[in-house]
């Protein structure tokens, strides 16, 4: 949950209205830090009451789909979008209303959705050439993740911001892992994503099942993937992690901090490989260490975007505002 929030109680069961929502703002000091699973309860009084406009349909407790990539190229197959049914996708995504957010916005509370729209997050994993292939002429190839997105991004603009998470593998020297099969672009390839706003995550040195890994190894495979993409990439601080085949440690204490050889490691956040749409960062069964992720295909892409532009209700939408959360109900809790 982000630093920062506010929060809302509807004091009836209607549908929101400016006579019936009651805001509270809530600012921390800068420094402040949130335990895990914990949120703000406040007290709601009317000289707390905000006069600032809201957008309102909003839903902030609405449910976020982290759309789950892995290779784009020919022919259509489980882990293997075509470049024409990825960039339908992001046409259809745009025509209802969607706005991409790297997953670490996610985990941080969303604080930048504009009002109305609705936040989506595209990820890739394992890194591989067709996400982001360099051409002979050292142009970025179109028919690439990258290169359909930046194009995405040129038609629409600041409608449809550069947004992705890519989960890496460690470039490993003793293992000859090249970052999206081109070595000798792999420093260029990294910087440019970071450059343009994308978001670059680990995904293990070696496509590790962390779930059969002994303790060693997972420290390792977490600790050495992050400083590799933190040595290629001055500057840039990795956050978030993908764990290979969902295959979790036996405590997600691994996932958040340890260390290896000397080098530190902490996450802020890390998705799963499975589990359909996420809840809401500001719901209470919110973990930010197992963020469910949608599997793309055109059969769950068209039952999903079906099921939302059916139910509106069900999805997050925001209200602009990143110092408030606005749902058509919820209900503050008293401090025991």
């Amino acid at each position: 949950m982000a630093v920062g929030c506010s929060f809302i109680q509807v004091v009836s069961n209607d549908t929101p209205t400016k006579s019936n929502i009651v805001f509270v703002t809530v600012t921390p000091e800068p420094s402040l830090t949130l335990s895990e699973g914990k949120r703000f309860k406040e007290t709601i009084t009317p000289e707390a009451t905000s006069a600032r406009p809201y957008f309102a349909d909003a839903n902030e407790l609405g449910q976020v789909m982290v759309l789950e990539y892995h290779r784009i190229s020919y022919p259509e197959d489980r882990y293997q979008r075509t470049p024409d049914n990825f960039r339908n996708d992001l046409q259809r995504l745009y025509d209802q209303g969607y706005y991409p957010v790297n997953f670490i916005d996610v985990v941080n509370g969303l604080p930048n959705v504009p009002p109305g729209k609705k936040p989506i997050v595209l990820t890739f994993d394992d890194s591989d050439i067709s996400q982001f292939r360099m051409l002979p002429d050292n142009t970025i190839d179109a028919d690439s993740a990258v290169g359909i997105m930046m194009n995405f991004h040129y038609q629409y603009g600041d409608d449809w911001p550069p947004h992705a998470t890519f989960f890496v593998l460690g470039n490993d020297v003793q293992d000859n892992i090249a970052i999206f099969g081109q070595p000798e672009w792999a420093k260029a390839k990294l910087q440019f994503l970071v450059d343009v706003g994308m978001e670059i995550g680990s995904h293990t040195v070696n496509h590790t099942d962390l779930s059969v890994a002994t303790a060693e190894r997972i420290e390792w495979e977490l600790a050495v993937s992050k400083h590799v993409i933190e040595t290629l990439v001055p500057d840039y601080t990795v956050k978030t992690l993908s764990v290979p085949y969902g295959g979790f440690p036996f405590t997600l204490d691994f996932l958040k901090a340890g260390n290896w050889g000397g080098y530190n490691y902490s996450y802020a956040g890390n998705v799963a490989a499975w589990g359909g749409p996420s809840v809401s960062p500001f719901d209470p069964t919110f973990e930010r260490y197992k963020v469910s992720r949608l599997e793309i295909s055109s059969t769950w892409m068209d039952h999903w975007l079906t099921y939302f532009e059916q139910n509106p209700q069900e999805y997050y939408i925001s209200d602009g505002d990143p110092n408030r959360l606005t749902a058509p109900r919820l209900e503050i809790a008293a401090e025991n």
